[in-house]
Order: structure tokens, then C-alpha cells, then sequence
């Protein structure tokens, strides 16, 4: 089943600091009057990698330090109506504890009146995604059994949440026939608008392995329905856009937590829907890397 976690009011979220003793949660307060949501503006983040022990460290970076700081940002910027995290919400393995952790760090955007739409990764594990986020959240029946897909509507495009989880700390992933025969369905069920598809893992195109297996009946699939305008993935913790010959976008979001390679950006993306197209901003972790505020125009293909 899809698990959303709605919005938290400022009394829920200051009752919930006090209870944990307040620390991380209380030092990034949100401000009681925020501007209204703009419905066609959308955080986009993926790879937050949770450990339960907050002071966790891999590859030379605090893990949790750049899910605050991250929160943070979307949590002030102006017009944001919600988040999408595409997946490896936990660190490795998926842990209980780890998702315990990732409820407390999601609070503040929460707070700030976000809903937030998770995605699971090859790193998550799903009875203990649904065990311990399912309390705080809202849930509903998936079309599809055993995964966690959703569908989100917005005014200018449909977002279809995939679920590409196959096997715990297993590098590939898989959409499945079960899913693509939903997607397939859902799609020609929703032609009114752009259809933007979202999952954890990346197409294997061009010769990149460790992506979704079956990415031939995936492409196959999304290709000839022309309302679908990009594919949204994470899982590289590398950014950026490429636009498939038949003029699908690929955009790899980059990584909340750490990076592979040293001036590699971490950070998130800021999606605002157009008629026509979209444009990404990129917002980095500390705001300081060379990339900070960059914005890519997609144009919808015909």
C-alpha cells in the first residue's frame, strides 16, 4: 500500500519535540504563517540513507546533518505543496530504527505544512517501512499487491509512484510484471495530462547496469503513450538530465546524503510544472557548491 505522511499541525510538531526532548527538532522551528502552496511546485528528493543512530557517518558525511539541512530548505522555500523522496529512505538495510529516525527528521516539513510521498529503494525493507512509518501516515489500498505504488494528481501533470524494490541491500531493481501491468492501465486511464513516472532505481540504458532489470519492458511500455513526459529516479546519487531518443527526460535527482565522487552535488530539486514543460532548480546540501541554484527547462515532447 502507498504510505503518505500528511501534515503536521505546529502544536503536533512542538508536542512531539517536547516528548523527544526537543534537540534537532526545536532548533528548526517553522515559521507559523507560511505563503500559500503553489500546486505546480514540488521538492523533489531521493537517497536520504537513515541510519537510527543520528551520529552515523559514511563517506565522510553525517547522514542525518544533511537530511536537516535539506529539510530545512524545503520546509522555508516559498510555495512548495509537497515532497516526494524517491526511495532509500533507510541506510542499509532498511532497519526499524532507521525509519524511527527518518520519522523525526521528516517533522519539520511536516510542520511547515508538507505532505511527503515515499518511495521505496534498494536499500529499505518494506514490513519495516510499513510498520514503523504506517502509524504516522496514511495509507490506502495498492492496485498493486505487496508494493507501494500511488498515483498523485496534480493540475498539471500526474506523477505515478513506482515501487523498484526487489531485494534488501541488493544493488538491482525491478518494476515487475504485476506493476507494469498496472501502470500500463493507470496511464491509459489518465491521459488528461503530462504523466510524470517516479521510482528508485534507473533505467539500464546505455550500457549502465544495477538499475531495473526489466527497464526493455519498462521503455516499451512508456514509450508509445506520449503523455508520458519523464522519468524521475534516484539510486546513482549522480544529478542529471538526458533526454531519451524518443524524447522521454531522465532526470536523476542527486543524493541527500553522500555522493561517489569528491564535487559531486548532494541536495535536492526543485520541480515547478508548466504548461508545456517543467523547469528544475538544483538547491545543494550547504548552498555553497558550484551548481547551487542552476535551473534545467524540460519542454514536454509532442
Amino acid at each position: 500500500m502507498p504510505i503518505h505522511l500528511p501534515p503536521l499541525s505546529r502544536r503536533e510538531f512542538l508536542g512531539k519535540a517536547i516528548l523527544a526532548g526537543a534537540g534537532v527538532a526545536l532548533t528548526h522551528c517553522t515559521p507559523a504563517k507560511r505563503p500559500a502552496a503553489d500546486s505546480d511546485l514540488w521538492a523533489l528528493l531521493a537517497d536520504t540513507h537513515i541510519a537510527e543512530d543520528r551520529a552515523t557517518v559514511a563517506r565522510g558525511i553525517n547522514m542525518t546533518d544533511h537530511l536537516i539541512a535539506v529539510g530545512g530548505q524545503v520546509a522555508r522555500a516559498d510555495g512548495i505543496a509537497g515532497v516526494i523522496i524517491a526511495g532509500d529512505c533507510a541506510y542499509l538495510q532498511g532497519m526499524a530504527g532507521d525509519y524511527s529516525t527518518v520519522l523525526g527528521l521528516l517533522e519539520p516539513m511536516r510542520a511547515a505544512g508538507l505532505p511527503i510521498h515515499l518511495l521505496l529503494g534498494n536499500h529499505d525493507a518494506r514490513d519495516n517501512f510499513r510498520a514503523a512509518i504506517q502509524k504516522n501516515g496514511e495509507s490506502a489500498d495498492s492496485p498493486v499487491a505487496d508494493k507501494h505504488v500511488a498515483l498523485l494528481k496534480t493540475p498539471r501533470a500526474n506523477f505515478f509512484l513506482l515501487d523498484s524494490l526487489d531485494q534488501t541491500n541488493v544493488t538491482p531493481g525491478r518494476i515487475g510484471e504485476a506493476q507494469l501491468s498496472w501502470l500500463a492501465g493507470a496511464l491509459d486511464a489518465n491521459t488528461d495530462r503530462p504523466a510524470i513516472i517516479i521510482a528508485h532505481h534507473h533505467p539500464e540504458l546505455y550500457g549502465v547496469k544495477n538499475g531495473a532489470v526489466d527497464t526493455p519492458a519498462l521503455m516499451d511500455l512508456l514509450v508509445p503513450r506520449k503523455h508520458v513526459k519523464a522519468y524521475v529516479f534516484g539510486h546513482t546519487h549522480v544529478w542529471g538530465t538526458l533526454p531519451h531518443e524518443s524524447g522521454i527526460h531522465l532526470v536523476n535527482l542527486p543524493p541527500v546524503a553522500y555522493v561517489f565522487k569528491q564535487g559531486l552535488i548532494s541536495g535536492w530539486v526543485s520541480a515547478a510544472l508548466r504548461d508545456g514543460g517543467a523547469t528544475l532548480t538544483l538547491r545543494s546540501t550547504d548552498g555553497m557548491h558550484p551548481d547551487e541554484g542552476k535551473a534545467f527547462d524540460l519542454e514536454w515532447r509532442a
